[in-house]
């Protein structure tokens, strides 16, 4: 494969998974710049392995596992920092991880068909509050609506995404298949 074409799918895999890796090395170190000094030097490693991943499997798993070493060698670099977890501890937790993570691209599948049922304007006050992480009083100012009014349409949507997520989790389940 030419270097053009790996680096593209590189970037493509590093891209759509850069949230749950993150997630995942924060997870084990709890502290965001070492989580962040961990995923820099895991994407390093991931590029410097690319050529051995085989994309049969799922890209997420593969670089969980490497961002899992990638973590141990930091808690063993900083072992004297009380503050981490025993690698004992790092490996039943990345294990529970790995193998929850079917369960996760279900749910965030259901979730992303909810969203879509959503009216315009409910989709794009969702965007504001969780994306862009907009002033709660400044987004009510705008809308003009009072800040519990806000409270009260946001709790009324979590309800209904809550709601059709369990019903299309439900539907999987009885049907066997996945969202």
């Amino acid at each position: 494969m030419n270097q053009r074409s790996t680096s593209q799918r590189f970037t493509e895999q590093i891209t759509v998974h850069r949230r749950q890796l993150y997630a995942f090395i924060y997870s084990i170190v709890s502290s965001h710049a070492d989580a962040e000094d961990i995923y820099q030097r895991s994407c390093m490693v991931i590029w410097e392995k690319f050529d051995e991943y085989d994309s049969e499997r799922g890209f997420l798993p593969w670089a969980m596992g490497v961002a899992f070493y990638e973590a141990k060698n930091f808690m063993r670099r900083s072992s004297r920092d009380r503050h981490y977890f025993s690698e004992k501890l790092v490996e039943q937790l990345c294990d529970q991880m790995a193998s929850s993570q079917d369960e996760q691209d279900v749910f965030l599948a259901s979730l992303e068909r909810c969203l879509k049922k959503l009216p315009e304007d409910d989709l794009q006050l969702i965007h504001k509050v969780y994306w862009e992480r907009s002033d709660f009083s400044c987004l009510a100012k705008e809308l003009g609506i009072l800040i519990n009014s806000l409270y009260d349409r946001l709790w009324r949507l979590r309800t209904r995404l809550r709601k059709c997520i369990s019903l299309r989790l439900l539907d999987g389940v009885r049907h066997g298949k996945r969202s």
